[in-house]
């Protein structure tokens, strides 16, 4: 069972590579070791050039950012290029070049795709020359050309993916901008509109009903008897009447407030590949739609680079209310190996942001992950 789970979590891209590894070099060492033509020493040397492949294969694959980005990468790729010679001088078999279609596969990520393609051309060459003049075969310069056609298939397949990735993560996130957006304007709207009513009710009902109040107050003070008692009644009712229509619109302003869980619970309903917890206490109100704006796209940015720029799995999000500020506190788990924080047009746009309204931002990155404190009046 647990095979399986590690199985399952291995990607299928990764999974591929590792099966063609395997056939390309234990069938080669394998009918190495069953010839008689190449020493135990040669074919040991084999294994070991195959093995050490891999290793750096895998290492120029990884997910997570190296410090040196993409330096590291491109010096992963030269080791292997230098392996893949060897193994063209150790091993008398030309499908050893399969290896330089996967080492190939990496090109599209370090570099442009033009510089890969003249680059794939080049890693072509030493299979050429060394099987053409090493091993004295024919004919090598049209299998080294037909290999090199494979390295440019796995270089456009490679490039395609890469920017169906890149616009499926923008639409994504567009999808979830738009969707929060869209919930944030709704609680705005609300908030309008409570105000609108709240409005209208003392504008116009609670001037009239003082103005009944006034007049009735008038009217007893000229009156006697029976009438005076039926105005005085009337004229508490009145009074009563006014005091009820304040609670009213006291009442409809204190919850006009906007609801920003609404719009960070669909930030958090649209990032699958990222669990995102947020944590709102109910008694917390904003009044200003600006500020829950500016609050909402902060949380929108911090999601973004998350997903960009590191390996997290989990996001939090925490906003507290003391006295007069707003404290939105954004934590990642992601491990980042860069050793100097830069700040970003991302991160310089929600500085800006938050500035404007006369708050802060505090970043931190250390060995938990990236943190990011607002502080944010509420007057603002």
């Amino acid at each position: 069972m647990k095979f399986l789970e590690r199985l399952q979590r291995i990607e299928l891209e990764v999974l591929s590579a590792l099966v063609t590894w395997l056939l390309v070099s234990a069938s080669a060492v394998y009918l190495m070791w069953q010839s008689h033509s190449y020493s135990t020493a040669q074919t040991l040397l084999a294994g070991a050039l195959y093995l050490l492949f891999w290793v750096f294969w895998h290492a120029a694959t990884r997910e997570r950012e190296y410090r040196h980005e993409p330096t590291t990468r491109l010096v992963l790729f030269a080791l292997q290029w230098l392996i893949i010679i060897g193994l063209y001088f150790s091993v008398p078999y030309t499908y050893t070049a399969i290896l330089a279609v996967m080492m190939c596969s990496i090109l599209p990520y370090v570099m442009p795709f033009k510089f890969a393609v003249v680059l794939s051309l080049v890693v072509s060459l030493p299979l050429w020359l060394v099987y053409q003049y090493y091993w004295q075969r024919e004919g090598m310069l049209i299998t080294a050309t037909l290999f090199w056609t494979f390295n440019l298939f796995a270089l456009v397949m490679i490039n395609s993916m890469i920017k169906a990735k890149q616009a499926h993560t923008e639409l994504s996130i567009a999808n979830r901008e738009l969707i929060a957006t869209q919930s944030l304007l709704t609680e705005a709207t609300k908030q309008s509109e409570r105000t609108r009513i709240a409005r209208n009710i003392h504008d116009l009902l609670g001037h009239h009903l003082t103005a009944l109040t006034i007049k009735l107050q008038v009217a007893s003070r000229i009156s006697d008897g029976e009438s005076k008692r039926h105005i005085d009644e009337c004229y508490g009712l009145a009074k009563l009447l006014l005091s009820d229509v304040r609670e009213a619109v006291s009442e409809i302003r204190e919850k006009s407030h906007i609801d920003l869980h609404a719009a960070f619970t669909a930030l958090q309903k649209n990032t699958p590949q990222l669990n995102v917890y947020i944590e709102i206490p109910t008694e917390i109100n904003i009044d200003n739609v600006q500020c829950a704006e500016v609050l909402l796209r902060c949380v929108q940015e911090s999601i973004t680079n998350t997903l960009k720029h590191s390996d997290a799995q989990q996001i939090n999000v925490t906003l507290e209310q003391q006295q007069d500020d707003l404290t939105l506190e954004i934590s990642d788990n992601g491990v980042n190996q860069k050793s100097a924080l830069t700040l970003g047009n991302g991160l310089n746009g929600m500085t800006e942001r938050v500035q404007a309204l006369g708050g802060k931002v505090v970043f931190n990155r250390d060995e938990h992950g990236f943190h990011t404190q607002i502080i944010i009046g509420t007057t603002a």
